[in-house]
């Protein structure tokens, strides 16, 4: 059986002659005809494969020109190594002529490095390292002023709640009518932290407060026991307090809606879920004006007295539940009652500092501190002696009034009584003529617990 003849390879359109420059280039002489054409056309169908890949880059380009970054990206798909394509005019790289034994060598300029140069000059600066650090974000709903927190955007009251009271207008008015006024609604420029819920009853519970409690009683009792009892305000504190601060101050003179706000600072500190600590610095100068303003009815007002004793127990409660944290926190506030006891005007202002009734709020005061402050400026400071001189000009009720208030307080304050000899006179000039002469009459004990005191203070300035 004969042999069929093989085929002719057909040459394509790259040259052979190509083929034979390379292979006498690399030593390969007397390089046949077939031999040449078959690589010619190994050569052309790879170039071909290699500009459809880098045409699909061109078309996913959006582009009908064919880039070097196209060849490029087309060789690393096929899994060949990548020419270098042309550089823009920007960078051009320059080549130097290299005579080696085997013919000259074109390589790029490098710069050259003189190294004692290098070596004299100082080092480079390191840049700092990765680091970590912590800051609050926000505590109880309130972004706190630091440089890591954005700025706030609004300098507006913190408790504006336009849009809850639109909302609550547009349902109490039912709309307006065809003739009627349309009601226009204003959204302030900072997005409000309390969600629509809370703001709502915000607006319900400072109604209900500030209502009269002769008229809605009911109304108030419920919006103190909600405060008191819901575990869901703690976005509504901030606004609480500075609610109830500006309300005190602007109504010192109306003990009703003075009863309330105490009453909303005693519901913010029974309730157990909020955290009130934040905010102390806000509570305390609130109580302490409800304790000490002279805005209040003269003695012998029952509902006065009865305000500055609750304001008492409230700051007696802060200062045992914080002084542990706050060491300053307990002789802080006792620097302000003693100089309410003592009248002073630069402090307290000049109606103030002869008022009875805020040195009946400064002992009061002095008696929730402690015992052994108490003692000091009631006894040794001779504050009661001030006390008693000022009530001189009161009438029999006021009297009985404030004397009955200070001798309650001394029988808390003052030290078990002991067998000493009591002196009268030190007695009247400590205590002043009217509590004086009134003591023995009113509890005969507290004349030897006077002279106790007394005689204690006396012993340790003898030991000092």
């Amino acid at each position: 059986m004969e042999d069929k003849p093989r085929p002719e390879i057909q040459a394509g359109i790259y040259p052979t002659e190509v083929i034979r420059d390379v292979a006498e280039s690399v030593g390969i002489t007397g390089l046949t005809d077939t031999v040449a054409t078959g690589l010619a056309g190994d050569v052309e169908y790879r170039i071909t494969l290699l500009i459809e890949e880098a045409s699909k880059f061109m078309k996913h380009s959006k582009r009908t020109a064919l880039l070097p970054c196209d060849i490029e990206n087309a060789l690393k798909v096929l899994n060949i190594e990548p020419l270098y394509s042309p550089h823009p005019a920007t960078s051009i790289p320059t080549y130097r002529r290299v005579a080696t034994p085997a013919g000259p060598v074109f390589a790029l300029e490098d710069k050259e490095i003189d190294f004692e140069k290098a070596l004299r000059e100082p080092l480079p600066r390191l840049s700092k390292g990765p680091s970590y650090t912590s800051h609050w974000l926000a505590i109880e709903g309130v972004q706190p002023l630091i440089p890591q927190n954005p700025a706030p955007t609004d300098n507006g009251p913190m408790h504006q709640l336009a849009p809850a009271q639109a909302a609550l207008n547009n349902n109490n008015n039912n709309g307006a009518g065809v003739g009627g006024t349309a009601s226009t609604t204003i959204h302030p420029p900072v997005k409000h932290l309390l969600s629509h819920e809370l703001q709502l009853y915000y607006i319900r519970l400072t109604s209900a407060l500030l209502s009269p409690a002769t008229n809605v009683p009911e109304a108030r009792e419920a919006a103190l026991a909600s405060l008191r009892g819901d575990p869901g305000l703690g976005g509504l504190v901030p606004y609480l307090v500075r609610f109830a601060g500006e309300k005190v101050s602007t109504n010192l003179s109306n003990l009703d809606i003075i009863d309330a706000m105490v009453g909303v600072v005693h519901s913010l500190i029974d309730n157990q879920t909020l955290f009130i600590e934040p905010y102390l610095h806000q509570i305390l100068p609130l109580l302490l004006t409800t304790l000490l303003t002279s805005s209040y009815p003269a003695p012998p007002d029952q509902k006065a007295l009865w305000l500055r004793q609750k304001s008492a127990s409230l700051i007696a409660r802060l200062l045992n539940d914080y002084s542990n944290s706050y060491p300053t926190l307990s002789g802080r506030v006792a620097k302000t009652l003693f100089k309410a006891l003592s009248g002073d005007d630069q402090v307290l202002g000049e109606s103030a500092s002869t008022d009875i009734g805020t040195r009946f709020g400064s002992v009061l005061g002095l008696k929730a501190i402690g015992k052994n402050t108490a003692v000091r400026a009631l006894i040794h400071e001779k504050g009661l002696k001030g006390l008693s001189e000022l009530a001189e000009s009161l009438n029999e009720e006021a009297k009985m009034q404030m004397i009955d208030v200070v001798i309650e307080v001394l029988a808390e304050v003052l030290p078990e009584a002991k067998a000493v000899e009591i002196n009268s006179s030190q007695i009247e000039d400590t205590c002043g003529s009217l509590i004086a002469s009134q003591i023995p009459v009113k509890k005969p004990e507290l004349t030897s617990s006077i002279a106790t005191a007394l005689q204690e203070e006396s012993g340790a300035e003898e030991n000092v």
